[in-house]
């Protein structure tokens, strides 16, 4: 610690102002928010799945593949050369020559017909019948292709696979699939219309986003790393005219369990109010100490609650029902005005007298001094009470607000002021749920300096990310 406080005492003239850091970690908490906004858009999800595809192996090969592609050797240019082969063969040429003359029709009308058969047949009995077949127009017609040499190849072709397979071939060069296959493959440019070279313009046109830039700078780069730490449970910022009763109680927390009444100590020169000193002004709470007389209710370990004659008056709140939390973070903006005879604290307490943790405690006459103590028990006597105190010195904290912060880790406990570390010990670190409390006391019967006030700015909870919250 003595080197931690050598440290500060160097840098506690250059503490960062209060007003400053507000507004840079109001700054940073929005744009962390707009990058978890625009995270959960569509362009950086659609960005790294093109990024996926057009950066991989697979993709970089098939590109490679279009643009290597060929005519030549393609399947519409086998396709074709094959149609082409059995469009010249002389079986084709021939059944073409065949099928195309103007005596196919007839041929088609009279092959295999009665009338061929009966002259084919040329019984003696039907001589003149056939005489009489012979002289017809469409005969006449079928015999000049029945001694054509083309028929030989009509009969080996007509109905057979070689005939449909040459349809098929002749229906698909004559194909829109066909015409686009060539003109695709004997293009200079084939990649690109094609599907891979729309997924590589769009991945291009991403990486020229201005908005996809800033996310992707920030991704990797841990500039959210702090936030990331802390989850926000609890906070008050006091926006309403009166005190938030769903969050804060105004006595101790046994007091309205037990006593269903606010009291102090016995030793306590003051009485907490229950409220009455307690007042919002301009979204800033104040708990008022003033110099008055009433008759309260205070404890004493050995003789219980009894009525006692106060000569001051002060306020306390905490979170004892609303909020307690294990492990985590615990800040508040806090202005303390200076008054002699008059202590602030943020502190922290369980359901014992320990763990007690204060997160602050300024005495008015050290207004250049803030102390943070940590009071613990110990395992072979619990009731013996441990106490850890450190203070600081060399800036008037009752100059404006400013942020105190406790950080508590498993094994450790980290004292801030202003996001400047100004203690830490790794001893007496409790590990059971603690709640907030905020109180202002009389600590000489002076009265020098009343009416004061500590003024709440906000608080905030946080739990530690990997923790339960409870």
């Amino acid at each position: 610690m003595r080197n931690l406080k050598f440290g500060l005492r160097s840098r506690l003239g250059f503490l960062p102002g209060t007003s400053r850091i507000e507004a840079r970690d109001m700054a940073l908490r929005k744009e962390y928010e707009e990058f978890l906004d625009y995270e959960e858009s569509k362009e950086p999800q659609r960005f790294a799945e093109l990024e996926e595809t057009v950066t991989s192996q697979d993709f970089r090969d098939q590109k490679k593949f279009i643009r290597k592609q060929r005519f030549k050797g393609s399947e519409a240019h086998e396709k074709f050369m094959e149609y082409n082969s059995m469009k010249k063969s002389p079986e084709f040429k021939g059944f073409f020559r065949f099928v195309t003359s103007k005596y196919f029709p007839d041929f088609q009308k009279f092959d295999n017909s009665p009338e061929i058969s009966k002259i084919e047949a040329n019984r003696a009995e039907e001589q003149d019948e056939i005489a009489s077949l012979k002289k017809s127009p469409g005969i006449k017609a079928y015999y000049k292709l029945a001694g054509s040499k083309d028929l030989k190849y009509f009969r080996k072709l007509d109905g057979s696979q070689e005939l449909e397979r040459f349809r098929e071939l002749e229906n698909y060069v004559a194909s829109d699939e066909f015409r686009k296959a060539k003109e695709y493959l004997t293009s200079r440019d084939k990649y690109t219309g094609t599907p891979e070279h729309e997924q590589e313009q769009e991945y291009l046109a991403l990486k020229k986003s201005k908005k996809l830039n800033w996310y992707l700078k920030l991704k990797d780069s841990g500039k959210f790393d702090e936030l990331k730490k802390w989850k926000l449970e609890f906070a008050d910022d006091f926006k309403s005219d009166r005190l938030d009763s769903k969050k804060w109680l105004t006595s101790f927390y046994w007091g309205k369990k037990l006593l269903k009444e606010s009291y102090s100590m016995a030793s306590d020169l003051h009485f907490y109010n229950d409220g009455k000193n307690l007042e919002v002004v301009g979204n800033i709470l104040k708990l008022n100490t003033r110099k008055e007389k009433v008759t309260g209710q205070a404890w004493d370990p050995s003789l219980g609650f009894f009525p006692k004659d106060f000569e001051f008056t002060s306020a306390l709140i905490n979170t004892g029902d609303s909020f307690r939390q294990k492990y985590g973070a615990f800040e508040a903006k806090v202005r303390m005005h200076r008054a002699p005879s008059v202590y602030h604290a943020f502190w922290m307490l369980s359901e014992k007298m320990v763990p007690h943790i204060d997160v602050f405690r300024f005495s008015g006459n050290k207004r250049k001094q803030v102390e943070f103590n940590n009071y613990y028990g110990t395992d072979g006597s619990p009731l013996e009470v441990q106490k850890r105190s450190e203070s600081i010195g060399g800036i008037d904290f009752s100059k404006g607000f400013f942020i105190y912060r406790l950080e508590w880790y498993p094994d450790m406990l980290v004292w801030k002021i202003n996001n400047t570390v100004v203690n830490r010990t790794r001893q007496g670190v409790p590990q059971e749920p603690m709640y907030i409390l905020f109180s202002s006391g009389v600590d000489d019967n002076t009265g020098n300096g009343l009416p004061t006030s500590m003024d709440i700015d906000w608080v905030r909870g946080f739990s530690l990310a990997g923790e339960p919250a409870g």
